[in-house]
């Protein structure tokens, strides 16, 4: 009731009306765009929780020198990068996941995160290079026939073709894979750690630790946003709208990070910080590197003895 004239507050039409088609246009292209970048800002932080479970275990990779783990996986990578032979390239998928098996990390999530999108899409657009336009030999199937009026040779795939399709799937899967590995089973310190006692340049150390801790800032950031604007969006968003605030926020969070990085830099030159990263990580070459050294250096060297034999 209205104290002052007595009479019963109205409430507004608006709040009334119940029509499904609007709801479902209001849910479908108003403001999904904003539930689905948030997934998105989430998905940054549940990755980095993801690192951290996996590499605090006592497993086996968990437990080898990260230098020594670094210098094998990306050995392995190289050797997979110059592999011609399909039987070799494929005993390396064994070996990566043999290694995640030994450090527990999970199968399900391991092929969904390597293999499930970027071999896919590596293979499906080098299937065009495998056809008779680029890579010659015995057909295995015509597209098109000979003395087609579009191609009087005609248009086919053949075995070579095919393979070299395949090839350039597993050879970035399988970097893919030993990259992954690297990354769940070390901690980041532990990484640029070892870069730094590798005498890595001290720079370039530095600016992959400010780039790595910008992203969750500047994701933080951004995600603050899109919940300011979720929580506040009420009806039907048009699309001319969203893109006015996605080209606005992109605008704020550059400006805003380009403020905070002068702040930041400030702040850690008050601190003392003369440009040279300091680790508090003590690493130690122990009888589980060295014997993990040895079984890798046979490991590659049985398999470049079967880039002969095979």
């Amino acid at each position: 009731m209205n104290a002052d004239t007595g009479e019963r507050l109205q409430v507004p039409s608006w709040l009334k009306e119940h029509n499904s088609e609007k709801n479902t246009t209001a849910t479908s292209s108003g403001t999904h765009f904003l539930s689905k970048t948030l997934h998105h800002f989430s998905e940054v932080f549940e990755n980095e929780f993801f690192s951290e479970r996996y590499a605090g275990k006592p497993m086996f990779l968990q437990s080898i020198d990260p230098r020594v783990k670094l210098c094998t996986l990306l050995a392995f990578m190289v050797f997979s990068a110059i592999s011609s032979n399909i039987l070799i390239l494929l005993f390396l998928v064994l070996i990566a996941l043999l290694y995640a098996r030994l450090s527990g990390l999970g199968m399900k999530d391991y092929v969904r995160r390597v293999w499930a999108y970027i071999p896919v899409v590596v293979l499906i657009f080098s299937i065009p290079g495998a056809s008779s336009l680029f890579v010659k030999g015995t057909p295995l199937f015509y597209v098109l026939s000979p003395g087609s009026p579009w191609l009087k040779t005609g248009l086919y795939f053949s075995a070579n073709g095919i393979a070299m399709a395949v090839k350039l799937a597993l050879r970035s899967g399988i970097s893919l894979s030993f990259g992954f590995l690297l990354l769940q089973t070390t901690r980041w310190t532990k990484i640029t750690g070892a870069l730094a006692s590798m005498h890595v340049p001290l720079i370039f150390i530095s600016i992959l630790n400010m780039a790595y801790r910008y992203i969750f800032v500047i994701s933080g950031m951004a995600n603050s946003m899109m919940e300011a604007r979720s929580l506040r969006t009420v009806g039907t968003l048009r699309t001319s709208d969203n893109r006015r605030f996605m080209s606005h926020s992109i605008a704020y969070l550059f400006i805003r990070s380009y403020f905070l990085s002068e702040a930041i830099y400030d702040a850690m030159t008050c601190r003392c910080f003369t440009g040279n990263p300091v680790s508090m990580i003590k690493l130690k070459v122990n009888v589980t590197d060295i014997l993990f050294v040895v079984n890798n250096v046979l490991l590659l060297s049985f398999l470049i003895a079967g880039e002969y034999i095979f």
